[in-house]
């Protein structure tokens, strides 16, 4: 019976080293092709670099105004992510408290609002922008972006907050504590996991989102880094070392993030699931 169960681990074990090894692929010739320069990228692509071919770092920096995209793309998914967050926090912490229909359907409304497409509503918002004057404007970005994630922040913290004892509030009352405070200082501090987590996926998405950036910001001076790369590919003449060398430079913050937090992904995608 061991043997079996080990040699069952080993199997899983081999397996999931295989997907790991599978999807890091293009992350890897990505890095190693982007110290190549551009005549041995097209000749020898899946090879390992003859030299460190670090310019074209520099001439990507420069040729795709990178440090401006850099900055604005910093700025919106900063205040993408805190404005998401709280949203979701403070929705989800009065659905959780609302008995009956009124909180099912509420928390329905979020379930609809993560089921809608992006695609669906694509001309809608961008109807919309334009009426309320919030194209080309960061604003805009961070505005439609923290809707779109609101729904899942919401769906992610009520199973967690429908399972906190609601004695623990009230004791929090008896001594004194506002609300407020109760929501911040006692609530907030239990639901660490899920909101690291939710700081991680919307910093991904928002860093990574092309389609909404692309619809909204036509401004040069305003472009996100993914805007910017693809203005770059479809404008220059295969100029495939400059494009691979931003790609690499524009996937380290999110490796960093992602790094520094992952233990917390797992525990707060599932917190909540079972009571």
């Amino acid at each position: 019976m061991a043997k079996e169960i080990s040699k069952k681990s080993t199997v899983k074990s081999i397996i999931c080293l295989l997907a790991g090894l599978i999807f890091m692929l293009p992350v890897f010739l990505i890095v190693m092709n982007a110290f190549k320069p551009n005549k041995e990228i097209l000749t020898s692509f899946l090879s390992l670099p003859k030299s460190l071919y670090l310019d074209n770092f520099k001439q990507a920096m420069d040729s795709m105004n990178f440090s401006t995209a850099f900055r604005n793309t910093l700025f919106v998914t900063a205040f993408t992510v805190l404005i998401a967050c709280i949203i979701s926090f403070t929705s989800a912490y009065g659905i959780s408290h609302l008995d009956g229909k009124l909180g099912d359907g509420l928390y329905l409304l979020f379930v609809l609002g993560h089921i809608i497409p992006f695609h669906a509503v694509m001309i809608a918002i961008s109807i919309l922008a334009k009426n309320l004057n919030l194209t080309n404007t960061h604003l805009g970005l961070i505005i439609f972006n923290s809707g779109f994630f609101t729904s899942f922040g919401v769906m992610t913290y009520v199973g967690f907050l429908k399972s906190v004892p609601r004695e623990l509030e009230e004791a929090a009352a008896i001594d004194g504590a506002s609300p407020f405070r109760t929501m911040t200082q006692i609530i907030l501090p239990l639901v660490k996991s899920s909101t690291v987590t939710l700081v991680i996926l919307y910093f991904l998405w928002t860093w990574n989102d092309l389609l909404l950036p692309t619809i909204i910001i036509s401004d040069e001076s305003l472009r996100t880094i993914t805007v910017n790369l693809y203005m770059f590919k479809t404008t220059t003449n295969a100029q495939w070392n400059l494009l691979i060398a931003g790609l690499t430079v524009s996937m380290i913050p999110i490796i960093v993030i992602y790094i520094a937090g992952q233990k917390y992904i797992t525990s707060g995608l599932t917190a909540g699931a079972v009571k």
